[in-house]
């Protein structure tokens, strides 16, 4: 029998709906279509009875489990009592599910089981899923697991939700009229009003009505005159000169008899008429005498112009690579004069130290180091202690500073080079000597040649 099947109402007022016992319904699934079983009903105290009715009803060899499950119960919790219930002291593995862990247990003890779960409206979508595939699982093997579970519309709602996991798998039941639900019923769908999602996100309206209210307010902002950086600033009161109604008054003017032009009025004049000019424009004065002498013209010069932000910036970088220039060459100055420094003493210890880089070089082997020092200043008590031994001197750059190392002859083998060393006298054991390869050696020698 499938439980999905039509619709039937649940109202105490439908004539059309034969009412029968919820009881018997539920046994009549278990005998035949051996489905698990949801009884759904709003009244909490019906299901109680139903739930308790029929466990009563079980027979003694009926192995059964029974939990009322509250909000504060967890997937592991909910496995754990169904098992600790059905069989004492056997081990429970919280990583496996409900349908794996109680065909076990049915296989081991061949006995009926039944698991009543009371509040499924309380169940997560794993357990109810779990429990679902257990009784259809069960089916399958010829087991009997009778899976029965009690909760409010909120149980339905959540398998009408999932419906595609439980199709064919569990069965709908009315507590009112022991009739089977469809997963599509109206009693599942949603009937919150309208009005509830605005009351559930009242906050994020609220603050999408803000950021609303501020846009706007931007965009009337930018729109007045104290935004708009772009729109240039032009005087309202400056005085306007029209050329045509100065012309049209009389001109009077009287020619002097010398022709001679006074170069020291004119040159005290000059000054006052290129303000005029930069300031008013050409005056009916200055068109007359332009059109009366048109040899005699005053030399006007251009105003100054400040210098913009570029070019203060770019003559201050002029001035930041002249000093970065002056710099780098004291630096160069400093450096080279370091290394005439530095060659001159290594000249000069040559003389003293039998210093042979050439040596090392082309060769294989290893060498027992004697010391490694910085100060050209050797003391005597160090020259001392290597009368007894053969040694040579490299030279190597360690830090940016030359540095003088003290080996042994080279060894063709380490063997022989620690033989050698365990026969070093104790004052230059305690200088901790250790065997090197006279690779390392070359690489180093190397490195200095290429410093000088």
């Amino acid at each position: 029998m499938s439980a999905l099947v039509q619709n039937i109402g649940l109202s105490n007022d439908n004539p059309s709906v034969t009412k029968i016992s919820a009881y018997a319904r539920i046994d009549y699934i278990l005998r035949f279509s051996k489905q698990a079983i949801l009884v759904i009903d709003e009244s909490h105290q019906q299901n109680a009875a139903l739930s308790g009715q029929f466990l009563a009803s079980l027979s003694e060899q009926h192995n059964a489990a029974y939990i009322s499950l509250s909000a504060k119960f967890n997937n592991i919790q909910i496995r754990c009592r169904i098992i600790e219930q059905l069989c004492t002291g056997e081990l429970f593995d919280p990583e496996l599910s409900l349908a794996v862990s109680v065909i076990n247990l049915a296989k081991k003890s061949q006995q009926a089981i039944s698991i009543v779960l009371d509040n499924a409206q309380y169940l997560s979508l794993q357990i109810l899923h779990e429990v679902s595939q257990l009784a259809a699982i069960a089916k399958k093997a010829n087991l009997t697991v009778n899976i029965v579970m009690f909760g409010s519309v909120q149980a339905g709602r959540n398998v009408a939700d999932h419906k595609s996991l439980f199709d064919n798998k569990l069965a709908l039941l009315s507590a009112q009229s022991g009739q089977l639900l469809s997963s599509t019923s109206s009693l599942f769908k949603n009937t919150q009003p309208s009005w509830h999602f605005i009351v559930k996100n009242k906050w994020l309206i609220s603050l999408l009505i803000i950021l609303l209210a501020l846009g706007g307010m931007v965009i009337g902002l930018l729109k007045q005159d104290s935004f708009n950086f772009a729109k240039s600033i032009v005087p309202t009161n400056q005085e306007k000169i029209s050329l045509a109604k100065v012309l049209a008054k009389p001109q009077t003017m009287v020619l002097p008899n010398d022709a001679e032009v006074n170069t020291q009025a004119l040159a005290a004049e000059q000054p006052l008429v290129a303000h005029q000019l930069a300031n008013d424009g050409a005056i009916s004065q200055d068109v007359y005498e332009s059109l009366m002498n048109p040899g005699a013209s005053v030399e006007i010069k251009a105003p100054m112009i400040p210098a913009s932000p570029a070019d203060i910036i770019s003559a201050i970088a002029i001035a930041d690579d002249d000093v970065l220039s002056i710099k780098r060459a004291t630096r160069t100055d400093e450096r080279i004069q370091k290394k005439q420094d530095v060659t001159a003493d290594n000249n000069a210890l040559s003389k003293q130290l039998p210093i042979n880089n050439n040596y090392y070089i082309g060769k294989t082997g290893y060498v027992v180091q004697i010391a490694a020092l910085s100060d050209f200043q050797l003391p005597e008590i160090f020259l001392e202690t290597l009368t007894d031994i053969d040694y040579n001197v490299y030279q190597r750059i360690l830090n940016d500073q030359p540095l003088l190392v003290f080996t042994s002859t080279i060894y063709a083998d380490k063997s022989a080079a620690q033989l050698a060393l365990s026969q070093f006298p104790p004052s230059l054991l305690k200088r901790q000597p250790w065997i090197k390869s006279v690779e390392v050696i070359n690489s180093e020698i190397n490195a200095f040649l290429y410093s000088q």
